[in-house]
This record gives C-alpha cells, sequence and structure tokens, in this order.
C-alpha cells in the first residue's frame, strides 16, 4: 500500500509525467477526431461514387430502352411507305371475302418475318375505324370473334390523343390486348401479361388523312432484362411512365400499379429530371438516384442500401484504425523521451530552488542558456528584484503613513485653532462695526459688517461640498465688498433658482471672480464689468453651465500657452513647481477639485470674448454622490442680483 501511495505521489509531482498524458490525451483526442472526419469523407466519397455509377447505370439502361422503342417506331412506318396496306385500309369494307383472306395474307407475309426475327415486338395488329384488319402476336393466333372490335378502337383514339409522342407514335402501359385468346399458361406471369403499347394514327397519302391504326406490343419483360443487365441482383429499381405507372419493378407484384400508391415516399421526391433522395422501403434506408428519358419520357428509379454504403465504408475505417494505432502509440513514445530530455534542465533548477532560505533575499542563479529554462532563470532574477524593491516600498510607505497621522492631528488641532481664532475676529469685527456706526460712520459700519458675512459664510462651509445658495451668497457679499471698494465695478449675477439645492465643491467661485478683478480688470483701473452666470445645461440634459465672465484686457499669447499648459499638467499630475509661483494658487486649487468631483470634465475652460476680456466656463453634472459628505445649511438666495 506505502509503495503505491510513493509511485502515486511521485506521478503527481512529475512535470514531465503531466506533460506526457497531456500530450498523449491530446494526440489521443486528434486520433478520434481524424478517424471520425477520415469515416465522414470516405463514407461521402463512397456516397458521391454510388451516385455516379447510378447515374452512368441510369442513362445508359434509358438509352438501351429508347433504342428497343425507336426500332419498334421504325416498324409501324412501313404501313405508310407500302400502297397496297394502304389500299386495304382505304377500302377493307368493301372487300369481299376472298379479298380479305388475300389481304390477310399479304400483310402476314408482310409483318410476320418482322416479329419472327425480333425478341421485342410480340405483337402487331392493324386497324381501320371498324374493323381488325390484320394482327399477329407471339402469345396468341385467334382473337375473340364474338368482341366488340369498336370498343377497343374508341380506346385506342383516346390514347392516340394524348399530346406525348415516341418517335410519332403514343406510349401507354396495359395488359396483353383484350380481344385476343390467351392460354392461361402464357399470360400468368406478370412480366408477359403486361406490355407496352406503341400506338400510331395510319394516313394516306392524298388526301392526307386519318385511315386506321397499328398498335405494337412489347411484353415489359424486355425491358425489365435490359435493367438487370447492369444491376446487382438484390438493388430495387424501378421503370415508370410519366403519369407514375410502374412498367418494370424488381417487386414484380406492383408492376401495372401506380407508384404514388404502392411507394409514396419514392413518388413525392421525384421532382425534376434527375437527382437523388434517401427513402426508406422494405424496412430498409435508401439512397436513390432517378432519370427521366427526353424520348420516351420514362422515368428509371434504383438505389442502393444505406447499411452496404456503411459496411464499404467500415473496410476502410478498419484499416485507418489500425494504421493509426501503430502510429499514436509510436508519437506517445517520442513525446514521453523528449518531454523528459527537455525538461531535465527544468527538474534542476527546481531541486535547486527548493533549497531556497526565505531569510536569504540575495539569492540569484546564473542563467546557462538562452531557451525557456534560461528566461525561468532571468525571471526568478528579476521576481526577487521586485520583492526586494516592494518590501523596501512597504517600509517607506508605513513610514509616511506614520507621518500622515501625525500631520493629520496637527493639522485637527490647528483647525481647532483657526475655528477660534474665526470666531474671535468676526465678533470683533461686529463690536467695531457697532460703535462705528454708533458714532454715525455708517459707510465704515456697512462694509465692516460685509466683511463679518463673509467671514462667517466663510466660517460655516466647513465640507468639500455646499449648495449653490450658499456659494451664491458668498459671492453676493463679495461682490458687495469689491463694489464698496472699486465703484466703478459692475457686479452682476445671473442664477437659474431652480439650481439652489445642488451641490457643488466649495469655494470654486471666489478664487475665479477674484482672478478675474486682479488680472482682468486691474489694468483698465479696475473699471468694468464682472458677470456669474449659473443655468442649466439644455443640449446637455442634467449638466450645469457656470461661467465667470470679465471684459478686462485679457490675456497675452506668450501668457496663454504658460496658462493652458498649467491647467492641463494639473489634470496629468505632473505640476511643475514654477507654475504656482505667478499669483494662480487659487485657480490651481479649484482646478485640482473639479477635476477630482468630475474626472471625465475638462475643468476651467478659458476663452477670449471678442469686445475683450476672459470668460471661465465650468460644465459639470447635476448629480454627484454627497454620501459621506456635510453639507451647509441652505440660506435664503438674494433678493437682489445686481450690484
Amino acid at each position: 500500500m506505502s509503495e503505491n501511495k510513493v509511485v502515486n505521489l511521485k506521478i503527481r509531482n512529475s512535470l514531465s509525467a503531466k506533460v506526457s498524458l497531456i500530450n498523449a490525451f491530446i494526440i489521443l483526442i486528434g486520433f478520434i477526431i481524424m478517424i471520425f472526419v477520415t469515416a465522414k469523407i470516405n463514407y461521402n466519397l463512397s456516397v458521391n461514387k454510388e451516385k455516379q455509377m447510378m447515374d452512368v447505370y441510369l442513362s445508359n439502361s434509358l438509352n438501351s430502352v429508347d433504342n428497343k422503342l425507336k426500332d419498334m417506331g421504325r416498324v409501324s412506318l412501313m404501313c405508310f411507305s407500302d400502297n397496297q396496306t394502304q389500299d386495304i385500309l382505304k377500302n377493307y369494307d368493301s372487300f369481299t371475302y376472298m379479298e380479305k383472306l388475300s389481304s390477310d395474307t399479304y400483310l402476314n407475309k408482310l409483318y410476320t418475318s418482322l416479329v419472327t426475327i425480333r425478341d421485342d415486338i410480340s405483337g402487331i395488329y392493324m386497324f381501320d375505324f371498324n374493323n381488325l384488319i390484320f394482327h399477329q402476336d407471339s402469345y396468341a393466333s385467334s382473337f375473340r370473334r364474338k368482341y366488340d372490335i369498336k370498343k377497343y378502337i374508341k380506346k385506342l383514339e383516346t390514347i392516340e390523343q394524348n399530346d406525348e409522342n415516341v418517335s410519332g407514335c403514343k406510349l401507354a402501359l396495359g395488359k396483353q390486348p383484350e380481344f385476343m385468346r390467351y392460354s392461361i399458361n402464357s399470360i400468368k406471369n406478370k412480366l408477359d401479361e403486361n406490355c407496352l403499347y406503341l400506338i400510331r394514327g395510319i394516313k394516306s397519302f392524298s388526301p392526307n388523312v386519318q385511315i386506321g391504326y397499328i398498335l405494337l406490343t412489347t411484353p415489359v419483360r424486355v425491358m425489365d432484362d435490359i435493367l438487370k443487365e447492369y444491376l446487382s441482383p438484390d438493388a430495387p429499381y424501378l421503370l415508370i411512365t410519366e403519369d407514375g405507372s410502374i412498367v418494370c419493378s424488381d417487386k414484380e407484384n406492383m408492376i401495372g400499379n401506380k407508384l404514388k400508391q404502392e411507394m409514396p415516399q419514392v413518388f413525392r421526391n421525384i421532382t425534376n429530371k434527375s437527382g437523388s433522395f434517401r427513402a426508406a422501403i422494405h424496412n430498409d434506408s435508401y439512397l436513390f438516384s432517378y432519370q427521366k428519358s427526353e424520348y420516351s419520357k420514362l422515368i428509371l428509379i434504383t438505389g442502393t442500401s444505406n447499411k452496404l454504403l456503411s459496411l464499404q465504408s467500415m473496410e476502410f475505417i478498419k484499416i485507418s484504425l489500425i494504421f493509426f494505432a501503430i502510429m499514436i502509440l509510436a508519437a506517445v513514445v517520442l513525446v514521453t523521451y523528449h518531454t523528459r530530455k527537455m525538461l531535465h534542465p527544468l527538474h534542476k533548477l527546481s531541486q535547486a530552488m527548493s533549497n531556497f532560505n526565505q531569510n536569504d533575499m540575495s539569492v540569484r542563479f546564473s542563467i546557462e542558456s538562452g531557451d525557456e529554462t534560461g528566461q525561468l532563470v532571468a525571471s526568478f532574477n528579476t521576481m526577487m528584484d521586485i520583492i526586494n524593491d516592494l518590501i523596501e516600498l512597504e517600509y517607506k510607505s508605513k513610514v509616511s503613513l506614520r507621518e500622515a497621522q501625525l500631520n493629520q492631528q496637527k493639522m485637527s488641532l490647528l483647525y481647532l485653532k483657526n475655528q477660534i481664532n474665526s470666531h474671535f475676529l468676526y465678533n470683533t469685527l461686529d463690536n467695531i462695526r457697532t460703535k462705528a456706526e454708533i458714532q454715525g460712520d455708517k459707510d465704515v459700519a456697512y462694509m465692516i459688517m460685509l466683511l463679518v458675512d463673509f467671514f462667517r459664510l466663510s466660517v460655516k462651509a466647513d465640507s468639500q461640498l455646499v449648495y449653490i445658495q450658499h456659494e451664491v451668497k458668498l459671492i453676493q457679499v463679495y461682490f458687495n465688498l469689491i463694489c464698496c471698494r472699486y465703484p466703478n465695478l459692475q457686479c452682476n449675477l445671473d442664477v437659474d433658482t431652480s439650481l439652489d439645492l445642488v451641490k457643488i465643491p466649495n469655494f470654486i467661485l471666489q478664487p475665479l471672480v477674484e482672478n478675474s478683478l486682479m488680472h482682468g480688470l486691474k489694468g483698465n483701473g479696475y473699471k468694468g464689468r464682472i458677470l456669474v452666470s449659473i443655468q442649466q445645461d439644455y443640449a446637455r440634459e442634467g449638466y450645469i453651465i457656470i461661467k465667470v465672465y470679465d471684459n478686462g484686457v485679457g490675456l497675452r499669447e506668450e501668457n496663454r500657452y504658460c496658462f493652458d499648459k498649467m491647467l492641463a499638467s494639473v489634470g496629468k499630475g505632473i505640476l511643475d513647481e514654477n507654475m504656482s509661483e505667478d499669483n494662480h494658487i487659487g485657480i490651481l486649487n479649484v482646478q485640482r477639485r473639479l477635476l477630482m468631483y468630475y474626472p471625465e470634465e475638462k475643468g476651467l475652460i478659458y476663452t477670449e470674448n471678442p469686445e475683450g476680456g476672459i470668460t471661465v466656463t465650468i460644465i459639470i453634472k447635476k448629480e454627484l454622490d454627497t454620501n459621506n459628505e456635510n453639507t451647509g445649511i441652505p440660506e435664503k438666495a438674494a433678493e437682489s442680483s445686481s450690484f
């Protein structure tokens, strides 16, 4: 038991054994697929070959049948070229008894030799419109005297009216002529009882009118012998007329019946002049081919059993199985040998790595080859370098995290201190405002009140996101302050009040307004206009457009390039230290926060106005995830929007 376990462990842990087994499995699957594909191809080739052989048989057999019918058709033409035969047909009713005997002797001499030297014509019969004038039948020598021959002539007239011609004759399938006397023995076989009729209307030379009929019969045995000549004994075959009557068949009991009744599954597949199909008959499945004669319109059908086709294919498959079995055995042996040989260096590397000490991270292996094994060794060395770098990086990250925690504690204390200082500042300013108002200096009192409001709003905004109405009120107070300082300024607000409760990042408008004032209108002596517009974006549903407009001096071309580069560098996180020294710290902070909350947008977009100055555009979404943010209490929007 223990020895078996050891062996199983070795096989399970051996890479070469696994590779060999997988390769053997893949080869086996390929072998099975190849067998199936080969069998399918061979079967299709057998079917196509059988179809070709059946088509050749059908074509040759139909040609032989048509040639027989053509010979019979030529015999029927003799009555046209013989003047005495024409006279007999025209005047038979007026002949005396002796003249009728003489006519019979003449016609018998004329046609008897044709019947005796041929094996395809069993009977020749000649009629005028009222009488059977002549008969020569190899199965019977006399006819029924009491038979109403006019009734049979009427039947000939009906058949002769058909459109289809075979050498100028009408072709029909029927029994031996019913007006003849036949012995029971001579017609007990269906191949002799049934025959093909060739009926031709006889016309006189002048005038060209019909004067009678000539009927030639041939037993279906003649056609049956032709069909059997090149066909295997167990192969089914059918010769049918255009209307579906069975002329010949390997099943004699079906002769004379309709194919639609006997074999409906075969009949419904005959739709063209030729073709092939599969159908089940006699409790077996067959592949059938059929072809229609252009001359006689007869249709010949033959088939081959699918079992026979499968047996023929199996012989090839047996040989293929033996061949492929030898090939797969040789392939497995060769693959196993070469796999073990190729993986031997890898086995040595595995043994060396198993002795690796995790406390010694400086271990490296020498690269002795340039193949996959050498690449694996190089990858191991690279991995060890990366692990060392990661350990060092992890150590530095922990140190940085500790420093960040200490800085956070310092910032918390500083924030608390600033809170106290801010409240102390605007409370003190409020006291100064009260004294100025008592002393009658209303302008100073008003400006101090505005300054107190500005500080109070700034202190209230202790969250990263605020409502738009809070940011608008802050800008409103700021506008009042700068208009007091610069009375020639015109400051306007254009805000869609339906957006009051939409949240945006805190303190993003005041730096933009201050930038317009200090860099746009300063060169004009602080004269001009500043407009802040907050509207819905009707082109993009769910978005807001914020614009800060001024009609100041704008940007010079050289400054514009540096400014665009500075804004673009913020989004890439590669801001140069020199870029923040040109009094644009507030703008950069706004850009950073916009890209942080709306990374899919562009942030600040600067465009020059045709009348001068700059318009700063911000396009942001209405909806923003604020689950983790505290928003200041909504305050009443300013009643006035102009100063």
